[in-house]
């Protein structure tokens, strides 16, 4: 019988912080309000629901054990390996679907899902990737489907690299959050060795999730910055570490 799947052991120093396998980022095992009611919603509704980077699952499992039928999509099939497996019971595992993939190149059938959610994920991609990832879930929404998106921004671990933001902003920049070379950026020394990649980033706070919502026709029904009180002790938050939006498909 073969062993199950199992995440590797969050050692950051930041217990909630799980590496992924790919070393492009980390997975939060908790879930901000955003993530929380993606999940919660995808259970009330009969349509099938999306996760794009979906890790080991932190939010696809809650919405399977709220009743959900959910496709769980991540760059990394031993992601998506881990998830399936820490899926036991038969009931839940019927209603998942796994596949493989990343943005902008995924593609699913237009009006396919209720609701999308996409955390921390686009962060990764450069602006034009953005329009194009946004533009590719509005089109796999249906009408009334709501979108949630989750991004990191300049105040949280990368808060050195606000000053390039402001100055980006103020100079019309589309995307000012484009950071290359992260380990000149970080404050916290101890965390370099998990950035050999990915080679940028790409900040983004909550006007510039609405802003690319409403570009391809969504309506903005809340956009924030989201706080992160698992980074307590680090001694540099303000409430802003990440940044969510919820949109809405019109219905016609």
């Amino acid at each position: 019988m073969n062993e199950p799947l199992k995440m590797p052991v969050a050692d950051f120093g930041v217990k909630t912080m799980v590496p992924t396998l790919n070393g492009t980022g980390f997975m939060f095992k908790v879930r901000d309000s955003f993530a929380e009611e993606w999940s919660s919603y995808a259970g009330t509704i009969g349509d099938p629901v999306l996760e794009v980077g979906c890790a080991y699952g932190v939010s696809v499992i809650p919405a399977l054990e709220a009743g959900a039928t959910v496709t769980a999509c991540d760059m990394e099939q031993q992601h998506l390996d881990i998830l399936a497996d820490r899926v036991t019971d038969p009931a839940q595992k019927a209603r998942l679907t796994c596949k493989a993939g990343t943005l902008p190149d995924i593609d699913f059938a237009p009006s396919s899902f209720g609701a999308i959610l996409c955390s921390r994920v686009l962060h990764f991609l450069s602006g034009e990737d953005i329009d194009a990832s946004v533009a590719n879930m509005a089109r796999w929404l249906k009408p009334g489907g709501r979108l949630y998106l989750v991004a990191d921004t300049p105040y949280g671990i990368w808060r050195n690299f606000i000053p390039h933001f402001v100055a980006n902003r103020e100079q019309g920049a589309r995307w000012p959050g484009m950071m290359i070379g992260l380990h000149n950026w970080l404050p916290t020394p101890g965390i370099q060795k998990h950035i050999d990649k990915p080679p940028f980033m790409n900040l983004l706070d909550a006007e510039l999730l609405a802003r690319a919502c409403r570009e391809v026709g969504l309506t903005v029904e809340r956009n924030a910055f989201i706080p992160r009180p698992d980074f307590k002790g680090m001694g540099y938050l303000d409430g802003r570490e990440n940044a969510g939006v919820m949109a809405l498909k019109p219905l016609a």
